[in-house]
């Protein structure tokens, strides 16, 4: 058997709900309670590398700590997620030693494919969690089938501990992109800032929580996206490869300095850094550039599937749909972000804005008071009441409100003007918000917004400043695009003789060597062995053979047990017994595989085959 430390099974499940994973908070064992941020960021950063392993369902964080701190089955946890495996654990600090134990489940049935405990110095700590994700990846792929797996980067983003608490705390907040929460998160990444003045993840979430309060009217839009940019690049600047810093860049070029092909390319960076495809930049770019609505909507449903218990996500795919006008999907998207935070004002607020839009005043009204209500009074709330009483008709009462009023943005009066169909007036604050580089001036080529505007030979002169891409003829036709969650052509790894030369040698390592014998062995161990890149063999097996690793080796091992159980020689050993000789290590998965092969069980078949 396996040594007490580490203990691999191998499923034979995986057909059935394919290659994903939640990655569960791991629990704080720590005596002191005040170490639970420690153990919630060893989580998140298993779920970010993980993250960068194409063709594999990771679940974001959010979702995954809704679990936190409840006692629930793993096959519960499983439907509400829609995944086939967990990864749970629990983190013990003493002074500068952690011990970490980790423990990799099947949803299906609650089978433990591997668990491990690691004790490492303090120091360790970003390289431990490197080597616990790459450890899971090399058991997904062994059990699901073909994955690349990158290298992951043994990076230490900070060496001060309190700076890492502050940053975590403010990420928290940064993801909720509420008012009071942007407002947190900027306070939160400065304190770390001053604590570890080079931490690059420090400023460039900053960055992204300038961007959030710019959109909020918090800080003036000038004003936030040069604090943007500036703490961005000094990200950059610290390393390279931070991909957070590069999609802020994006978010500059696309709303801000209106530059369309370098937004891509900073885009295209933060991707090759290990920022995920599926986000809200790319939705933005193609509602507002390519006006391609369909896949816009199809991204915030896939984000929606990887974070299906945040808030966000089902508040951004109401956004899109929004922007899609797609009024009764959207309200569909906000009331899912309210069941699971009936307070969050940003859907409260879009929710009323398109009750205006359906013409259910009375609702609109309601869902827009509740949230300045929320939000002390502050905000866009109170452009979007205005919006809705230009809907109702009250247009006297409008113009009253918008002559007292001074605006930080100057788009806001602008979109109030369009509406009331005063195009003097509109154009009047659209040039003042093109001079102030309002993000809202990337809406005007897709936002209805605009439409009592679009004649007028002064808008087509601001629009022709804008340099868009030329508009998609027919753009309300465009065929939807699917975008697979887990399917991926394995272009050929290997040239046609390599292929020919390693099934050769695989098959004597199997026939003559019997590797297959040890209970240790793992696709790294054999590709090592064979001199041979561990995604390449993965990709020979699954690809040329038909089979993921484990259903590879334990054929071999099958064939041995029936071997050694139908000599007569061995009638003094039980049946797990031979099996274990055999090179299986556990019961359960040996009966499971046994019976998915055979039908019936080890004992049966045995007993059928004594006349």
């Amino acid at each position: 058997m396996p040594k007490e430390a580490e203990i691999q099974v191998q499923s034979t499940n995986h057909l059935q709900t394919g290659m994903s994973i939640a990655v569960l908070p791991f629990v704080n064992m720590s005596t002191d309670p005040e170490n639970e941020y420690f153990s919630d960021g060893i989580t998140e950063e298993i779920i970010n590398a993980l993250t960068t392993v194409k063709g594999l369902k990771v679940i974001a964080r959010t979702s995954s700590f809704a679990f936190k701190n409840k006692n629930i089955d793993v096959r519960t946890i499983g439907d509400k997620l829609g995944v086939s495996t967990v990864l749970e654990g629990s983190v013990r600090k003493v002074k500068k030693r952690v011990r970490i134990t980790a423990q990799f489940i099947s949803t299906n049935d609650g089978t433990h494919f591997w668990s491990k405990n690691f004790d490492r110095d303090l120091e360790d700590i970003f390289e431990l969690q490197d080597e616990i994700s790459l450890l899971i990846a090399d058991q997904i792929r062994e059990n699901f089938g073909h994955i690349e797996i990158p290298s992951f980067h043994n990076t230490t983003p900070t060496q001060n501990i309190e700076a890492y608490d502050l940053w975590l705390k403010g990420s928290y907040h940064l993801k909720r992109k509420d008012f009071e929460d942007i407002k947190n998160a900027m306070k939160l990444f400065k304190d770390a800032i001053k604590i570890d003045p080079n931490y690059s993840d420090a400023y460039a979430f900053l960055g992204e929580a300038y961007i959030q309060a710019a959109a909020l009217n918090i800080l003036p839009n000038h004003e936030g996206n040069v604090l943007a940019r500036n703490v961005a690049e000094k990200a950059i600047e610290l390393n390279l490869e931070n991909a957070k810093a590069h999609m802020v860049l994006a978010y500059i070029e696309l709303f801000s300095d209106w530059n369309w092909d370098a937004a891509l390319t900073e885009y295209d960076k933060a991707i090759k850094y290990g920022h995920s495809d599926q986000n809200e930049f790319i939705t933005y770019y193609y509602i507002f550039i390519k006006e391609d609505f369909e896949r816009a909507i199809q991204v915030a449903k896939r984000e929606t599937e990887t974070d299906p218990l945040h808030v966000h996500t089902h508040w951004q795919l109401g956004l899109t749909y929004y922007f899609a006008r797609r009024f009764e999907d959207s309200i569909a998207a906000f009331n899912k972000a309210l069941e699971i935070d009936s307070n969050y004002a940003e859907a409260i607020r879009f929710r009323g804005l398109v009750w205006g839009y359906l013409g259910k005043y009375k609702e609109a009204l309601i869902d827009i008071n509740r949230a300045l209500e929320l939000i002390g009074g502050l905000g866009l709330a109170n452009l979007d009441l205005l919006v809705v009483k230009i809907l109702m008709g009250k247009k006297e009462e409008v113009l009253g409100v918008l002559k007292r009023t001074k605006y930080i943005d100057s788009s806001d009066p602008a979109v109030l003007y369009s509406l009331l169909n005063m195009p003097e007036e509109a154009i009047y604050w659209l040039e003042k918000a093109y001079e102030e580089h309002s993000v809202n001036m990337t809406t005007l080529k897709t936002f209805w917004v605009w439409d009592n505007l679009r004649d007028n030979v002064r808008f087509k002169e601001i629009y022709a400043q804008m340099n868009f891409p030329p508009s998609i003829k027919n753009k309300h036709n465009l065929a939807p695009i699917t975008i697979s969650q887990s399917t991926f052509i394995n272009p050929s790894l290997l040239s046609k003789d390599e292929i020919d030369y390693y099934l050769e040698l695989l098959d004597t390592l199997m026939k003559e060597d019997e590797i297959y014998l040890d209970p240790a062995i793992s696709l790294r161990n054999l590709a090592e062995k064979m001199d041979l890149q561990p995604n390449k063999l993965s990709w020979l097996i699954n690809e040329q053979i038909g089979k993921n690793f484990n259903e590879y080796i334990n054929a071999f091992r099958l064939i041995s047990f029936k071997e050694k159980a139908l000599n007569p020689n061995n009638s003094h050993l039980t049946l797990l017994g031979l099996a274990y000789e055999s090179g299986f290590n556990s019961k359960s998965v040996f009966n499971i595989f046994f019976k998915k092969m055979e039908g019936i069980s080890p004992k049966a078949w045995l007993k059928s085959q004594i006349k």
